[in-house]
């Protein structure tokens, strides 16, 4: 947002644990306003008049996903949760087989017994068990909800099976990191109280599904010819099962196991293409919470680049375009300091929380300044700003853009003491070096704490050429004077005595930017 009068961190909404929202200032310069009140922290509701800076908002709520007091409660439907997460996977041991001969759902006649036109049925009961396995898996779609975690939608997602489907046990399996190996995330049986034994799946049709990328319906596995081979289905003792690859768009995210150990038919093909359908919903869950850990990790990473760098550079770096090297690089940098005249003696006319003020009011006109020209915001040192050029995009000009934007702060502040005038404050004074040179860019800090910055003679001297500088003025090394060449007008200044330099450095204060000359046709 570009007005003014709103702060680049003002104010965020977030969602409370009751479903409720709120909306928080985040110390804004001229404040967030609920209702015609200003506030630190207020609840929201649809229709509620947000005001940040002198921006107004209107805040709706679309609509609330309803959650059913059946999905809500998971477990207490009789089932026992065998395992989930880490102690899933003691519940779960995989059998390998001895062949892949495993049919297919589409290799079993699936056409014949599918959901059929209301119209074509003749069993009216039919009609509505059908009907509630629809309606059941309806519910679950509009019941899961994104905030939640991954268990435990997972774990609701397995709880609604066993209303669906006639199982004794079900299992969730999810891909690993490795995109080779299933790990079992939830796993159920039906009946509640301690559980009966360690479930055991078959290898050979986890293989088939993601293999294959299908499902697998076993009517009678102990009968059916077609499984002679997969010996571990019928070791198992699994008179039915199925077994469906959790999928979107191509990609694998797991696998899905119902069995039953005392029926043969107890599936049919209509249920595995229900089974297949709770599958995609469990999927498209998946990816979301996929896309929204992204999101949420992209929002972070702006947040905490967007303090540093300017915005088109955020863009490039949360894009992928530019990459924030994890080690040192030597690079060729601009390094501009300013900070304040007079600032300490200033400070001890003021109130603790006019200060405050005073540095918020004055950083947010400069910091904007410092991203117009492609800086990058280094660091505050109380009254002082560090701002970087050439990094992290390399830039041939760096120079000319931290001169021009060291003129551009002196306009700024001379603005802004325009409006601090008008209400009866005093003007504030500034001071600015610039240097440019070799410098070492990179990751500095211990693991807790760790900053990109740049070291190196060239951040020393313009730190000192920052202390020199008079309010007012714009106070250059010979290296930026030789950068910019006839681009900018400067006044010859008496060598300076810098620490660490054994003789007297050129220096120079840059009176103005230069127009480019005509060109002659």
């Amino acid at each position: 947002m570009s007005d003014r009068s709103v702060s680049k961190f003002h104010a965020q909404i977030l969602r409370a644990p009751d479903d409720s929202w709120i909306v928080q200032d985040l110390g804004s310069r001229n404040g967030t306003y609920l209702d015609g009140r200003r506030v630190d922290k207020g609840s929201l509701r649809h229709g509620s008049d947000i005001v940040f800076g002198t921006v107004r908002f209107r805040f709706a709520v679309d609509r609330v996903r309803p959650v059913t007091a059946a999905i809500a409660q998971g477990l207490g439907k009789g089932l026992t949760l065998l395992g989930q997460s880490g102690s899933g996977r003691a519940a779960v041991a995989f059998t390998q087989g001895t062949s892949s001969a495993i049919a297919l759902a589409d290799e079993i006649g699936a056409a014949h017994e599918t959901f059929q036109p209301a119209n074509s049925i003749l069993d009216i009961e039919a009609l509505r068990r059908d009907y509630e396995k629809l309606r059941i898996a309806h519910e679950l779609n509009v019941s899961l909800r994104l905030d939640e975690d991954v268990d435990t939608l997972l774990a609701q997602i397995a709880a609604r099976v066993f209303d669906l489907l006639e199982t004794d046990r079900c299992a969730i399996l999810l891909m690993a990191d490795d995109g080779k190996t299933l790990e079992p995330r939830v796993v159920m049986e039906r009946g509640g109280g301690r559980p009966s034994e360690q479930m055991q799946l078959s290898q050979t049709v986890l293989n088939e599904v993601l293999s294959k990328k299908a499902a697998v319906l076993s009517q009678d596995a102990a009968t059916d010819g077609r499984f002679e081979a997969a010996k571990s289905i019928v070791q198992l003792s699994i008179r039915s099962a199925m077994c469906v690859p959790i999928i979107f768009d191509g990609d694998i995210y797991g696998a899905m196991h119902v069995d039953s150990s005392e029926r043969s038919n107890a599936f049919m093909p209509k249920d595995l293409t229900l089974f297949s359908a709770i599958a995609g919903q469990t999927a498209v869950v998946l990816k979301n919470a996929r896309l929204l850990q992204e999101i949420q990790k992209e929002s972070e990473t702006r947040a905490r680049l967007g303090r540093l760098l300017s915005p088109n550079l955020v863009e490039e770096v949360v894009n992928g375009k530019l990459d924030l090297s994890p080690g040192g690089e030597e690079r060729t940098a601009a390094v501009l300091f300013s900070d304040i005249r007079g600032f300490t003696s200033l400070s001890e006319k003021l109130e603790a929380s006019e200060v405050t003020s005073l540095l918020n009011e004055y950083f947010e006109v400069m910091v904007d300044v410092v991203f117009q020209h492609g800086g990058t915001l280094d660091k505050y040192m109380g009254d002082a700003v560090m701002a970087l050029f050439g990094v992290p995009k390399a830039d041939e000009d760096a120079a000319m853009a931290a001169v021009r934007c060291g003129l551009q702060m002196q306009a700024a502040l001379r603005s802004l003491n325009r409006v601090r005038q008008s209400r009866g404050d005093e003007p504030l004074y500034m001071g600015i070096g610039i240097n440019y040179g070799g410098c070492i860019w990179g990751p500095i800090g211990s693991r807790k704490t760790m900053d990109y910055t740049v070291v190196g003679d060239v951040v020393n001297v313009a730190s000192r050429l920052c202390q020199m500088a008079g309010a007012g003025d714009v106070i250059v090394s010979q290296s930026v004077r030789e950068a910019c060449g006839d681009r900018v007008m400067v006044s010859d200044l008496p060598p300076a005595t810098l620490k660490g330099k054994a003789r007297p450095v050129p220096v120079y204060r840059v009176d103005q930017e230069l127009s480019p000359p005509e060109r002659t046709l």
